[in-house]
């Protein structure tokens, strides 16, 4: 019987320092396609993310959760990592002029 992790490593932090840090069960985010789940032993997985986040059980049964308006998230190896409060990173903010495509 192959043993699965029940929960993952988050760490959330801005330019100032961390914000949380803990083992939780879960997260819910929003990014350009809709709303989404991580759970443990997730694909990698990195997105620019909205609407904050939710992290859920915590504790069982708990959920937290954290507004920002855009972050990038990054899963790998069971942890996953958000960097909130980078100024530019929403497409919004960008001008069509701004975009270079190389190759």
């Amino acid at each position: 019987m192959t043993y699965m992790e029940e929960k993952f490593h988050l760490k959330i932090q801005s330019k100032e320092g961390i914000i949380y840090e803990g083992e939780v069960e879960s997260i819910t985010s929003y990014n350009a396609v809709g709303k989404f789940d991580v759970l443990a032993e997730h694909a990698n997985f990195i997105s620019l993310i909205n609407k904050g986040l939710i992290i859920g059980s915590e504790s069982k049964g708990s959920l937290k959760k954290i507004d920002f308006n855009h972050a990038l998230l990054r899963v790998r190896g069971n942890q996953v990592e958000v960097y909130v409060g980078i100024e530019g990173m929403a497409p919004s903010n960008l001008e069509p002029s701004q975009v270079t495509t190389q190759g």
